[in-house]
């Protein structure tokens, strides 16, 4: 026998003598191991085929140096720390640490680790519980490691007595207390069944797994590990280097990464390496969104590790399903990476719907029968989470699933290209059904917007793979979404929906991109974008007279709606121009009783109203109002709109008390018909609260008043034109209720917003300068002019 070249001279080394399949071992101090074979022609001893593969170390973690250090996980690591201090006293003296893969489990092991040695007096232990035989032979050395002879390691290893029981005995004896932490145990079967798992009053147990559920942990203390906190984030990309970009756009790449632990450190790895050529954050994203693979080109040089590699670290929980008889759980995760990082509803995985797609022919095969195994699967291995996502106020919460974004863009970028189609076919399939109206599954209004986010990413990501068929039906279910927020008065989600359906037909000369392009326009005009929405409707006026002539519907409908967003703008004018170009042509197309020609003909009496032609105005909204009810009567939608219109002419004429009832008349059908919030109940409470006003019925005016603006701030936001435009009226309504200083701090905030975001001569600009003005002069001031506001809104 010859001594190891690299053992350190003046230590203790554990030597080993083979002898055929047994050794002898001798050891003290320090916990390096090093191994010697003899090999001899003897027949095997008893216990041969166990396998041994003495680890290197038991004192030291055997993982990579940590590339950042761990700042917070602060609860947990006192949590552990002062159970580490006194195991004696613990609460319990088994912690499983688990999380999804990357989350920095072995990261918090090892600082935990670092501080109990230096600063709680114990002896660290480290095993690496990956597999049966690294574990195994772990402990045997771990047993030797607090005092067993070479004789007992040699029976236990042998199988001549008990190695659980035997390493117990050694770590219950241990004169000084110790931490002992099993990491990586993603197979809880190395465990025997939770043999070798117990407790002891002289240490602590610290288990890191992706197992977020396990027979084993029964009894223990788990904490369950997610993303960072984005300004930890931040930190973990300074401390590699990525120092020169500012805060801002750090942030954004954190964000972009989830704050997800591994990703980060390989990005920014990355970027703290390109020392030819610095890569910016702004290119590095443009990178990664063209090949989230990038994120590996972070791992050091030769690095073979699948744990260190973000492409492959999902690879290894669902290699573990696979070995343990479900390898559909992989095929249910590239199902899921063609929607988004959002909670999916679990309605949308329901068995009938699988097997109504063509999954079952998918590699591996996913059935309906299958598929509850499959989640559990994917559950128990950290890579998704099921949870009760909220529908909104007063609804019940929506079981759903849900995954890191990062994990999902990976994974749908490596499915096998012949699996993609039926895969975004399928997912499109099953959103389809769940969504349809003729379902017995379908989904009421409240809970559409939970499928928003999924249908927008199935969209994306079959276009992006110029998948045709996929691409239809997402964009056939994108359209509905849309248009049925629209209805619904969720103008957010409306443009959210248009913009996806408008840039995949971008470019298209067709009714549909047209179509497209005109919901797009809608959906801005209702949050307030007057400039852009009519750069969007004249060019696609202008397209659709092109493709479908002067009087198609559709064409009337461009005309409408650019109406619309030009009286938005405060341009009457031209928005009497195209409403009567559209009410014209919509009743020699449609007739005068179409729903669409009743709402052009309303709306061109206000744009006539708005240029003070009150006479000609209140002919038309009455004659349109008389034909609505008769039409389609008093509670359409249309006929609210078309009474709406007439009492605000009325009010305008100065007949005020008639005005007031066919606008409680208006707002009593809204709240039945459309809901308390809608946006048209809220235009209907608003010119309530105007009428009442000027009624100088105050205290009925002002709880309008501030109940309409309530729901604008929060819906729309406080700088939408629509909510300036209540502010106005609100602040008249103070001054008028002699509470002159809240109007004054009122009109002052609102005139400011108003020159900012409408500019200095947009009607309701002046609207409000007016009011600006007589609510300093109510106050006892002096109005000041246009130049003066800023200074004066100081003082205030």
């Amino acid at each position: 026998m010859r001594e190891h070249p690299d053992a350190p001279q003046g230590d203790h080394v554990l030597r080993a003598v083979a002898e055929g399949h047994s050794r002898v071992y001798q050891a003290a101090g320090n916990q390096i191991i090093v191994e010697y074979a003899v090999q001899q022609s003897q027949p095997p001893a008893l216990g041969a085929g166990l396998g041994w593969a003495s680890p290197e170390s038991v004192r030291t973690p055997l993982v990579a140096p940590l590339s950042s250090p761990l700042r917070d996980r602060l609860d947990v690591r006192g949590g552990l720390l002062e159970d580490i201090r006194d195991p004696a006293t613990a609460a319990n003296g088994l912690h499983v640490v688990h999380g999804m893969a990357g989350s920095g489990k072995t990261a918090l092991a090892q600082t935990v680790f670092d501080e109990a040695v230096t600063g709680c007096g114990v002896v660290g232990l480290w095993v690496n519980a990956s597999d049966h035989s690294s574990f195994r032979s772990g402990m045997l050395a771990v047993a030797h490691d607090r005092g067993a002879a070479q004789q007992e390691v040699d029976a236990a290893r042998e199988g001549r007595r008990p190695d659980a029981d035997f390493v117990w005995h050694y770590l219950d004896r241990s004169p000084e207390p110790w931490l002992l932490v099993l990491d990586n145990a993603d197979d809880a079967s190395v465990f025997r069944h939770g043999a070798w798992l117990r407790s002891s009053g002289r240490g602590i147990v610290l288990i890191t797994s992706r197992l977020r559920d396990a027979a084993e942990w029964r009894g223990a203390a788990k904490h369950a590990l997610d993303v960072l906190d984005v300004s930890y984030a931040v930190d973990v990309l300074r401390d590699l280097s990525v120092s020169t970009e500012d805060l801002a756009k750090l942030e954004l790449l954190a964000r972009r990464l989830g704050c997800h632990p591994l990703a980060l450190s390989l990005a920014g790895a990355y970027l703290g390496r390109q020392l030819l050529e610095p890569v910016s954050v702004d290119e590095y994203l443009k990178r990664l969104d063209a090949d989230p693979s990038l994120l590996d080109h972070g791992a050091e040089p030769g690095e073979q590790e699948l744990r260190r590699l973000i492409t492959g670290t999902w690879q290894i929980s669902l290699d573990a399903s696979t070995e343990q008889g479900v390898p559909e759980a992989t095929t249910l995760l590239r199902l899921l990476s063609c929607f988004a990082a959002a909670p999916l509803p679990v309605g949308v995985l329901a068995p009938a719907g699988l097997d109504g797609t063509a999954l079952a022919y998918a590699v591996p095969p996913l059935t309906g029968e299958h598929a509850n195994l499959a989640l559990e699967q994917l559950v128990t291995h950290s890579l998704v989470s099921v949870l009760d996502a909220s529908a909104g106020a007063e609804r019940a919460a929506v079981r759903s699933v849900q995954a890191h974004p990062i994990l999902l863009e990976t994974v749908a970028a490596r499915i096998p290209v012949d699996q993609r189609a039926l895969l975004l076919e399928s997912a499109a399939g099953l959103l389809r059904r769940l969504l349809s109206t003729d379902s017995d599954h379908y989904v009421d209004a409240h809970t559409l917007r939970l499928f928003t986010p999924h249908a927008s990413a199935l969209l994306a990501h079959a276009a992006a793979r110029h998948a045709e068929a996929a691409t239809e039906a997402a964009l056939s279910i994108v359209r509905d979404l849309r248009d049925q927020s629209y209805v619904r008065g969720d103008y957010s989600t409306t443009r959210a929906l248009a913009d996806e359906a408008a840039r995949v037909t971008r470019g298209q000369e067709s009714a549909d991109a047209t179509a497209d392009q005109h919901e797009r326009g809608r959906a801005l005009a209702a949050l307030g974008y007057f400039d852009e929405a009519t750069a969007v409707h004249r060019a696609t006026l202008e397209a659709r007279e092109a493709l479908l002539g002067a009087d198609h519907p559709d064409t009337l409908d461009s005309a409408h709606a650019l109406g619309i967003a030009l009286y938005g703008l405060g341009h009457w004018a031209q928005d009497e121009q195209y409403m009567r170009r559209a009410a014209d042509g919509r009743a020699r197309v449609l007739g005068i009783t179409h729903p669409d020609t009743i709402d052009s003909r309303g709306r061109l009496a206000e744009a006539i109203g708005q240029q003070q032609r009150w006479a000609e105005a209140r002919q038309l909204a009455a004659g349109n109002l008389a034909v609505s009810e008769q039409a389609l009567g008093d509670d359409h939608p249309h006929t609210l709109l078309s009474r709406l219109a007439l009492a605000w002419v009325l009010a305008g004429v100065g007949e005020r008390e008639e005005a007031a009832i066919h606008t409680r008349a208006t707002l009593e059908g809204s709240e039945r018909v459309l809901g308390v919030d809608h946006p048209r109940t809220l235009a209907a409470r608003q010119r309530l609260a105007d009428v009442l006003s000027r009624l100088g019925q105050w205290p009925e005016a002002l709880d309008a008043a501030q109940t309409v603006r309530a729901v604008r701030q929060r819906v729309l936001g406080p700088e939408h034109p629509h909510t300036l435009s209540i502010e106005i009226v609100l602040s008249r309504i103070l001054r008028g209720a002699e509470r002159a200083p809240e109007a004054r701090e009122l009109v002052t905030r609102t005139l400011e917003v108003c020159v900012r975001v409408l500019g200095e001569d947009h009607p309701d600009t002046l609207s409000c300068r007016t009011e600006y003005e007589a609510a300093l002069e109510a106050a006892g001031r002096t109005p000041v002019h246009r130049g003066e506001v800023d200074q004066e809104d100081g003082e205030s």
